[in-house]
């Protein structure tokens, strides 16, 4: 089923009668308005653009500081795509009109009629859907991708070697995306380059230059023979995938037959030397064992970095072989704790669903390893525990204060007894973290609304506005309009007018002032537009109200 297009539309007058009249009593929705959002001046209006998502600018052509044809001027200029209509009286019509053939759409003379109006904007709305209808969205997604093509294809392999999880079918679309050479069922092996200290000019800007000139430089060098992907590990190493397929390896996911082994150690020396003598540095180069792509990079992975230490170390200018140690299957340590997201950051942001797989994870891998050795029970719970910790003290908070001192209390290490023992630990524990927190963001949120309430309450003889309430709290008007809705089913701008409608009701059952002067009171100027309000609001005008109490 088809989604119906939803357009947001900003009104502008320096009379605020006008604005309010306009966007209360005109059935915008109709037409495909989502959003009216309202200015009183061409700096206020400037201000919400910066902010909003607006497509349709209505305002009125003479207003004191910025008229509307330098507000319309000004949004040519920043937001080419807004479309903008302007409110003029005839004395200024000619003058309108000229206007028209720049940055305006359309033209409305006052005095004008509600249908007048909603017939204007909806030729606009018309028009702005039929751009986005023809728009070539995916060219325009395709020429953005080309442009940051070498840092998406970084991004994934840096992915890949820390052992993210990517479903086949998403990996196999980003490889056709991104045109990488290597394809699920190629063997692999890495190619670690650490750029000495040695190398000139070590600022940010002139090493990211080296890595671009090292990058192409083995692009050139291995061109023909190996297919190659890149990028920058978190350790400062350049990280190269090297690629074969199963027909030139001596077994499937296994070494090269002998002569492209050989070809290939030549290759890399042949990179060493090229950047010393053109770049007039050194680099140390560890070349990997070989595996299968893609489940078997993340370990071949570890293992280069773990051969990269012990095999050349600090030593400066080396080019090294990964000993052969006994495989990959046998590597002991904990793969699901550092896997990305860490639990660290998805304590950070919240995601308790994250939390609760990452465990599942954790726990599955550490299952069939706990009885083999009590490190890694003692290793997982420490993990666990300083990320606690961590989202603890994000709330200003000891860990003991939020999940009780039992379970806070390291000493001991009682949860590390057993498995099932640190399974249980880390579930309670992770129960009332994720207690605390959805109550502290109800209390914010709940604390939020109090102050929007309190505001109206005491302000109600202005003419509020959303983007008022948001300055004097010092919040973004989209994130206060989005929790009072979430809190209460109710906009910000039907409260204030329930609230200040209830107040005139009460002051015509119960005092004896005139309704200009309720009016008035309640913050609006205009007599005329509050009876209109009142009469949407009541079914009835004021008068008719007050005759029947």
């Amino acid at each position: 089923m088809r989604v119906r297009m939803l357009f947001h539309m900003l009104l502008v007058d320096d009379e605020a009668s006008v604005v309010e009249s306009l966007e209360t009593l005109i059935p915008w929705a109709e037409i495909g308005i989502g959003k009216v959002y309202k200015a009183h001046s061409g700096l206020e209006a400037l201000d919400i653009l910066a902010y909003a998502p607006v497509d349709i600018v209505v305002t009125d052509i003479r207003m004191p500081g910025m008229s509307g044809l330098e507000l319309i001027e000004e949004i040519g200029a920043r937001w080419k795509n807004v479309k903008c209509l302007l409110l003029t009286g005839y004395a200024d019509f000619a003058y309108a009109q000229q206007a028209i053939k720049h940055h305006v759409s359309d033209y409305l003379l006052k005095p004008v009629s509600d249908e007048e109006i909603l017939a204007k904007v909806a030729r606009v709305v018309d028009k702005l859907r039929a751009e986005v209808e023809t728009y070539d969205a995916y060219h325009r997604a395709l020429r953005t991708m080309r442009e940051h093509l070498p840092k998406l294809k970084a991004d994934l392999l840096n992915d890949l070697l820390q052992g993210k999880r990517i479903s086949p079918q998403l990996l196999a679309e980003k490889l056709k995306m991104f045109d990488i050479p290597i394809a699920p069922g190629d063997s692999v092996a890495l190619m670690l380059i650490r750029l000495e200290k040695e190398m000139p000019e070590q600022d940010f800007y002139s090493l990211s230059l080296l890595q671009y000139a090292i990058g192409n430089m083995a692009e050139e060098i291995f061109s023909g023979h190996f297919p190659l992907w890149h990028c920058q590990d978190v350790h400062g190493f350049m990280v190269f995938a090297v690629g074969a397929k199963e027909a030139e390896t001596s077994e499937r996911g296994q070494a090269l037959s002998e002569p492209l082994r050989r070809r290939f150690e030549q290759l890399a020396a042949q990179l060493q030397r090229s950047v010393n003598h053109y770049l007039q540095g050194k680099v140390s180069v560890l070349i990997g064992k070989w595996g299968l792509f893609p489940e078997e990079l993340s370990p071949l992975y570890q293992s280069a970095l773990s051969a990269f230490r012990k095999q050349i170390g600090r030593q400066s200018d080396v080019i090294a072989f990964a000993s052969e140690e006994p495989g990959l299957s046998q590597t002991r340590s904990l793969q699901r704790l550092y896997e990305p997201p860490l639990l660290v950051h998805l304590f950070e942001v919240g995601d308790w669903e994250g939390i609760e797989e990452k465990y599942e994870a954790i726990f599955e891998e550490l299952g069939p390893k706990s009885g083999e050795s009590k490190d890694y029970l003692i290793e997982a719970f420490f993990t666990i525990y300083s990320a606690c910790c961590f989202i603890a003290h994000k709330y200003g908070k000891e860990l003991a204060e939020i999940i009780g001192p039992e379970l806070s209390n390291a000493i001991g290490l009682a949860p590390c007894r057993s498995f099932s023992a640190l399974q249980a630990w880390a579930l309670e524990s992770l129960g009332k973290l994720r207690h605390y927190a959805e109550k502290e963001l109800a209390h914010t949120r709940y604390s939020i609304v109090e102050k929007i309430r309190q505001q109206v309450l005491k302000n109600l003889g202005e003419a509020i506005t959303l983007q008022d309430l948001a300055g004097r709290l010092y919040m973004h008007p989209v994130y206060l309009s989005q929790v009072y809705k979430a809190e209460t089913g109710e906009n910000v701008s039907d409260f204030i007018v329930r609230v200040k409608m209830e107040k005139a009701a009460s002051l015509l059952k119960n005092s004896a002032a005139k309704i200009y002067e309720i009016a008035l009171e309640l913050g609006y100027q205009n007599p005329n537009y509050f009876i209109k309000v009142f009469k949407k609001h009541y079914g009835l005008t004021p008068q008719q109200y007050r005759q029947q109490r």
